[in-house]
């Protein structure tokens, strides 16, 4: 990214999921990889059970986000046990470089987050540097401060 350009010029929020993660797995909207130079996924937890787990990460997906779905293996989340003083209120990131999966021959992702036992709610925030121009925040992003 260019000095002279703010990052939120630069850097587009692409999707933002608040889920309940219980026994199943829930994911943001699948992302077309050939309009993003760059995707950061950030996944946070919230307050989950003590008797939980999380686990998922970056996976390729089709248009539709629920097709042909299959976890990057080098962009997975080691699973974390839900405990108060462990995994509550912390985030995992992950960076993903378009061209390396359009190599590849993929042409969406999508975060998914897999729970187990009660669960609790989490977010999938997907961050991306578009390839043509300024980002254009969505209409879920009401403010911009540059």
């Amino acid at each position: 990214m260019y000095p002279n350009v703010s990052l939120a010029e630069g850097l587009v929020v692409i999707s933002s999921a608040f889920k309940t993660v219980g026994n199943d797995t829930q994911a943001s909207a699948a992302v077309p990889l050939a309009s993003y130079d760059q995707l950061l996924f950030i996944f946070s937890t919230n307050d989950f059970a003590d008797t939980s787990s999380i686990n998922g990460g970056v996976a390729t997906c089709d248009s539709d986000g629920t097709s042909n779905v299959a976890l990057i293996t080098s962009k997975t989340i080691t699973e974390r046990s839900a405990h108060a003083t462990a995994n509550d209120g912390k985030q995992i990131v992950i960076g993903v470089k378009s061209a390396d999966l359009i190599a590849a021959g993929k042409s969406y992702v999508r975060g998914q987050l897999t729970g187990s036992g009660t669960g609790g709610v989490a977010t999938i925030t997907v961050l991306g540097t578009p390839k043509y121009g300024p980002a254009t925040q969505p209409a879920t992003v009401v403010q911009t401060i540059k």
